[in-house]
C-alpha cells in the first residue's frame, strides 16, 4: 500500500514538472501582454478551492520563482556566474533561496502598501491576493534585469548596449504596468500614478540593495571565520 502512495506521489510530482514546461511560457506570455489582467486573475483564483486554483496558470510565486531559477541557469550557461560565491552561498540551493527572497521585496512592498490603502488589517489573508497579483508582473521584470546583466558584462560595446536596451525596455513595462495599475485600481492620475510606480521602483531597489550588502557581510564573516 505504501508503495502505490509512492508511485501516485512520483506521478503527481512528475506531471507536475512537466506541466511548467507548457505554463510557464503561457503564464510568461499573458502576463507581458495583459499584465493588469493576470493581476486580477491571481486575486480571483484565490477565491477557488484549493484544487481549482491556478488550473490554467503557474501560481504566482512558483512562477517567480521559476523565473529566477531560470534566469540563474542562463547566468551558469553564458559564463556570467564564474566568480563562485563564498559563505552560505557556495551552495547553489542557498543563492536561489536568497535570490528568491530579495527579488520578493518589490512585490512584497507594493502588496503590503495596496493592503494598508484599502484600509484592512495586514495579516496572512489579506496579503496574500496583493502579493499574489504583484508577482505576476514582477517575473518579467526580474527576468529582464537578470537578462541584462547577463549580457551587459561580457566585453564589447555591443554587449553592453545591448545590456542596457534589454533594461530599460524591462523597466518601461514594469512602470508602466505598475502605473496603469495604481489608475484603475487606487483612482489616481496618471502623473501620480508614474510617480507612485517610479518611487516604489526605487524602495525597491534600496531593499534589493540592502539585502546584497548583507549578503556580501555574511560571506565576510564566513570566509573570516574560514580562515582562523
Amino acid at each position: 500500500m505504501d508503495f502505490m502512495n509512492l508511485l501516485k506521489s512520483i506521478e503527481a510530482l512528475l506531471y507536475e514538472l512537466v506541466s511548467w514546461l507548457v505554463f510557464y511560457p503561457l503564464t510568461l506570455w499573458r502576463c507581458i501582454r495583459e499584465p493588469l489582467r493576470m493581476m486580477a486573475y491571481a486575486r480571483s483564483e484565490l477565491a477557488d478551492l484549493p484544487d481549482e486554483q491556478f488550473i490554467d496558470a503557474l501560481s504566482p510565486p512558483i512562477f517567480l520563482f521559476l523565473t529566477i531559477v531560470i534566469a540563474h541557469l542562463l547566468d551558469l550557461g553564458f559564463g556570467a556566474s564564474h566568480v563562485a560565491a563564498g559563505g552560505v552561498f557556495a551552495d547553489t540551493r542557498n543563492l536561489l533561496m536568497f535570490r528568491a527572497v530579495a527579488f520578493s521585496l518589490l512585490p512584497l512592498l507594493l502588496a503590503v502598501q495596496a493592503v494598508r490603502q484599502q484600509g484592512l488589517v495586514l495579516n496572512r489573508a489579506t496579503l496574500r491576493p496583493a502579493f499574489y497579483s504583484h508577482c505576476f508582473i514582477a517575473a518579467p521584470f526580474v527576468l529582464a534585469i537578470d537578462l541584462a546583466m547577463t549580457v551587459g558584462i561580457r566585453d564589447g560595446t555591443t554587449a553592453r548596449m545591448l545590456g542596457a536596451s534589454i533594461f530599460l525596455a524591462g523597466l518601461a513595462w514594469y512602470l508602466a504596468a505598475l502605473t496603469q495599475w495604481f489608475v484603475v485600481y487606487r483612482g489616481t492620475s496618471r502623473h501620480r500614478a508614474f510617480a507612485r510606480a517610479l518611487l516604489f521602483v526605487l524602495l525597491g531597489a534600496v531593499a534589493l540593495m540592502a539585502a546584497l550588502i548583507l549578503a556580501a557581510l555574511s560571506i565576510m564573516v564566513s570566509d573570516g571565520r574560514g580562515l582562523q
